[in-house]
């Protein structure tokens, strides 16, 4: 995180009322499968910087076959959005390692720290996709706040210089109305509230991140998707010791 952007966060929290954004943010939620949550336990913000950066805890070990078979089916030039090798490295390179880390690690916080700088640039793309692709920026920061911080630091890891720009905006925009979103994360987790009136809350919510528009306009394209995608898997690829075990 930039000391200026660190400046404005503790500005915010103080002088404009944010400080509610630590009394209110809770864990993951789903805007489609929601799972509630009535604990108001403050919010532990990931930083890539966090913990180790290059020992390699929880890999799957390197299959010079998998990946030279990757290279005959996968080509940008004839690129898919759902059918690519991001989506591959996804399932083989990521989604493997809970399973790796079974009884090492005591809590999520835990077994991010113990990620890979690489591996924990790689989980906040994911993470950040999987709710904006969803339900937009919005959806992600109301879902994963803990993230918020993460994004834009892997954003700038991997030199999406427009995206954490534009990602900047939203955040900031957030932060300030951390008043707003902690209200309505009190009435989605409050049991006496119907179904309906913690929809219409959650839904309201989207007024409060206007930036969100600029970055949702091109990040559900084919054209920004490819560049994104190609981006990241060139990431791992240049950075490959930081992802499977040799």
């Amino acid at each position: 995180m930039t000391t200026s952007l660190t400046v404005k966060i503790l500005l915010i929290l103080v002088v404009a009322g944010g400080i509610i954004l630590y009394k209110y943010f809770t864990g993951q939620k789903s805007s489609l499968k929601v799972t509630e949550n009535t604990t108001q336990t403050p919010p532990d913000f990931y930083s890539i910087n966090d913990g180790n950066q290059t020992e390699l805890f929880f890999a799957p070990a390197y299959n010079k076959q998998w990946f030279d078979e990757l290279d005959k089916k996968y080509s940008w030039d004839n690129f898919e959005a759902y059918d690519n090798r991001f989506w591959e490295y996804m399932y083989n390179i990521f989604d493997t390692l809970p399973a790796l880390a079974k009884g090492q690690t005591k809590s999520a916080r835990d077994f991010f720290n113990k990620l890979t700088r690489g591996q924990k640039v790689f989980y906040s793309v994911l993470v950040f996709g999987g709710d904006t692709d969803n339900g937009g920026v919005y959806q992600f920061f109301f879902n994963r706040p803990e993230f918020c911080f993460a994004a834009l630091e892997a954003f700038k890891e991997l030199k999406l210089d427009t995206l954490a720009k534009d990602y900047e905006k939203c955040l900031n925009e957030f932060i300030g109305t951390a008043d707003s979103y902690g209200k309505r994360k009190e009435i989605f987790n409050d049991p006496k509230f119907s179904w309906e009136e913690k929809a219409k809350s959650f839904q309201d919510g989207y007024s409060d991140v206007k930036s969100a528009k600029v970055l949702e306009d091109y990040f559900y394209t084919d054209d920004f998707k490819k560049v994104y995608y190609k981006t990241v898997v060139d990431y791992i690829d240049n950075n490959l010791d930081q992802f499977v075990k040799k």
